[in-house]
């Protein structure tokens, strides 16, 4: 299936695509992520805070429910930035698609529960269950592969998979009986379980070090659009130490735009601030990415030797951005 995937990303290269200039206007950037969920509050904090329009940056945030097709749309200069999984690049690169690099992080790590229907009491009950996922390319679900197969749990023997979304879809699909069950992020697994759905396992508990995505972009269109670059990354950085260091004001801003229950907020902040989820410096996580080298090298999905956590990402971005804010 990954390497259907990569197939159609070479495909889609083959489209002729507009100047970017001319697609887009005079400061407008457009971010791709994955799902509107809690854990991407610092793109939309940048926007509420004017941390954006400080950067003279209007940004659209465009949701796009599949990672490849975040991917091919970073290729084909539809998007400007976007949310992409390490574990994706890493295989492209094996490919030929060295292009997309990771200039910071986005989800340092994970808030993921496997939450299942109330008829499942632990991981072994899931054997011929259907799983939902937000996408087969996805590092969540390399992780939910590795959580089961350490219960002796494989794909596609044991149990299926079903492309849905991100958390958000995921938890509608499991209330609806769509699936039997799913990773899912805080805080929408606390009001799962909160709803009675079982908690088979805290996966950011048992792998701590993982970096779930990050912000990707076309490296051959950054290094020509430098300053659109080092602006947004200025605007994120400051996205994310203005959530850490305001807490009463950051949770009260996020269940404004996630439209949660704000008795779940504080639990959540806690988790992404303090284990850095959200990455206060801004920087990707090399040992978080490693352990997907590490996964995916164990699952045979890479060819020998693999690639190095360091050849997708490119710090030197970020850096400068840290320069201009005085950091």
């Amino acid at each position: 299936m990954m390497t259907k995937a990569i197939g159609v990303l070479l495909a889609f290269l083959s489209v002729p695509s507009l100047n970017m200039r001319e697609s887009m206007a005079d400061d407008a950037i457009r971010i791709g992520i994955v799902s509107a969920v809690f854990g991407y509050g610092p793109v939309f904090v940048a926007k509420e805070k004017s941390f954006f329009k400080r950067e003279a940056l209007t940004p659209e945030i465009v949701v796009i429910s599949r990672t490849e097709n975040i991917v091919q749309a970073l290729l084909s200069d539809s998007l400007q930035f976007g949310d992409v999984p390490p574990n994706l690049l890493l295989t492209m690169r094996q490919q030929g698609l060295s292009d997309v690099k990771l200039i910071c992080g986005s989800f340092n790590g994970t808030t993921y529960s496997l939450v299942a229907l109330p008829k499942h009491k632990k991981i072994e009950d899931l054997k011929g269950a259907r799983l939902g996922i937000s996408s087969l390319t996805s590092s969540s679900t390399l992780m939910l592969k590795q959580l089961l197969k350490e219960r002796g749990l494989l794909h596609p023997r044991d149990y299926s998979l079903f492309t849905i979304g991100g958390s958000a879809p995921l938890f509608q699909a499991l209330q609806t009986g769509q699936i039997d069950g799913a990773l899912i992020a805080q805080p929408l697994s606390l009001i799962a379980i909160e709803q009675g759905f079982s908690n088979l396992i805290d996966a950011y508990k048992v792998m701590p070090e993982y970096q779930l995505t990050g912000t990707g972009v076309r490296e051959g269109w950054a290094q020509k659009n430098r300053g659109f670059v080092v602006r947004y990354l200025k605007a994120m950085l400051s996205s994310y130490q203005w959530l850490h260091d305001n807490r009463d004001e950051a949770i009260k801003l996020l269940g404004q735009i996630t439209k949660l229950d704000r008795k779940y907020i504080p639990t959540a902040w806690e988790v992404y601030t303090k284990t850095q989820i959200w990455p206060r410096n801004g920087e990707v996580s090399v040992k978080g990415v490693q352990t997907l080298v590490n996964l995916m090298a164990e699952e045979g999905t890479l060819k020998k030797p693999p690639p190095k956590a360091e050849d997708i990402v490119a710090a030197n971005f970020l850096e400068e951005a840290k320069k201009a804010l005085g950091q």
